[in-house]
């Protein structure tokens, strides 16, 4: 189903594709130009002030928009749209009606939930019906695994390629993921690529880069989306260097200066090793890895584990206090709103994933109990069935010794053929047993 939401969806773009697979993928085979590239896809319903409610889904491609559903397909050309208006349905604030302009028929699609799905379906629809052209990179054709970095985006923008602005958000990944992915595409041979930097009369870069025979360090601008290079070396530049690696980070020391590495220590030392550099590996006991205690002064391994246990108590309180029915959430400045929005969705897709488990196995309990009530009915049934025969059993076994006693229990007078009959209670045999 990538063809209709990309390589990155949203939460709802998944929902839809599982709501409407057959539908598209029906489409995909009678409806749709095999040469036609989906732009985007969202969620709609027909008509609805007309009475005809057919919910379905808008589709966007490179040279039609689409309405398709499981009753009815429609089909306009980019060039019969002469126009297209959007407002805020009345009944429901969160909601959009579109009304387009097809020749001097409008036709209306309202129930279009308000997120950033939908915006970016409009914002490619204006660009379409304003600009006449679909060259459009959206979240849909974009590969996610290519950073849009200074560089192609000045590509695209020179070949009059617009961008939507979902496209930019979804893309950045924040400082980390998006330096790696720039250095990855420079360096597709690189053996690592990890955060870190190097230290001598100044601090120099926030990337280290290893190929087969060198080592680079970069900078990376996340605001420009750009890489320099500030240093590079052979991998003989650090010969008898003394590593040093700590619970947080590796220190590769020389008189020179310092290459810190904050990720991926380990992974360096063996390429170093590979490599055949010799070296001196600096011996520390495991505590005095942890920060606070690498100094070895009494103040700052006081202050350090007053903080951890500070911390220990803080992650118990959380673990087994009380919940709460409202949450603070605190966004460190550093981060970006993009960032944000990327842990988001990342938490959203694990509420709902775990939403779903809960859903299921709802379900199944239900459907236990169910079953179970289903047995309970049938075995009081049961029971209540072989009651009833056994009491019958009872009835039908009835003997009378005489007459007295037949009338004590209030049997006479008992007709030939009922229980308790007996030819001794009928005298005179006219098959009617005590009748005076």
């Amino acid at each position: 189903m990538q063809k209709w939401i990309g390589n990155r969806p949203t939460i709802g773009q998944k929902a839809l594709v599982t709501m409407y697979g057959k539908v598209l993928e029906q489409a995909r085979h009678t409806v749709i130009n095999s040469t036609d590239t989906v732009l985007k896809v969202i969620e709609a319903e027909f008509d609805k002030k007309s009475g005809r409610d057919v919910k379905g889904v808008l589709v966007l491609t490179t040279t039609s928009i689409l309405f398709l559903s499981k009753s009815e397909n429609m089909v306009y050309t980019h060039d019969q749209v002469s126009d297209i208006r959007v407002q805020k349905e009345n009944k429901d604030k969160n909601e959009w009606q579109l009304t387009m302009s097809i020749g001097y028929m409008p036709r209306r699609f309202d129930d279009i939930k308000i997120n950033d799905d939908s915006k970016e379906f409009i914002e490619i629809l204006e660009h379409i019906v304003h600009h006449k052209s679909a060259n459009v990179l959206t979240t849909v054709t974009h590969d996610f695994d290519h950073f849009l970095h200074a560089d192609r985006l000045n590509d695209l923008r020179s070949n009059n390629v617009k961008i939507t602005a979902f496209v930019m958000k979804r893309d950045n990944l924040g400082h980390a993921k998006n330096g790696e992915r720039l250095l990855r595409e420079k360096h597709r041979n690189a053996k690592l690529i990890a955060e870190g930097y190097y230290q001598s009369a100044k601090k120099k870069g926030n990337f280290v880069l290893v190929e087969d025979t060198d080592i680079l360090v970069y900078e990376y601008d996340d605001k420009e989306r750009t890489v320099t290079l500030m240093n590079k070396w052979p991998f003989t530049f650090f010969s008898h260097a003394v590593i040093d690696q700590f619970a947080m980070k590796t220190v590769i020391s020389r008189e020179e200066g310092d290459l810190v590495l904050t990720s991926s220590g380990k992974k360096f030392v063996a390429l170093l090793v590979d490599a055949k550099i010799a070296f001196v590996s600096k011996e520390r006991k495991w505590y005095q890895k942890v920060l606070g205690f690498r100094s070895g002064k009494w103040w700052k391994r006081a202050v350090a584990s007053f903080m951890y246990v500070f911390g220990f108590i803080i992650i118990l309180a959380m673990i087994f206090g009380e919940d709460t029915t409202e949450t603070d959430a605190i966004t460190p400045d550093t981060k970006t709103a993009d960032e944000q929005s990327n842990k988001t969705d990342a938490e959203a897709e694990r509420l709902a994933e775990e939403q779903q488990k809960q859903e299921e196995a709802d379900r199944l309990a239900e459907e236990q109990r169910k079953q179970e009530e289903a047995e309970r009915l049938a075995e009081e049934q049961r029971k209540q069935e072989e009651a009833k025969r056994v009491a019958e059993e009872k009835k039908s076994n009835v003997k009378y010794k005489n007459c007295t006693e037949a009338r004590n229990a209030g049997a006479a007078p008992i007709h030939q053929g009922e229980p308790g009959y007996g030819t001794h209670l009928d005298r005179d045999g006219d098959g009617i047993g005590c009748d005076r």
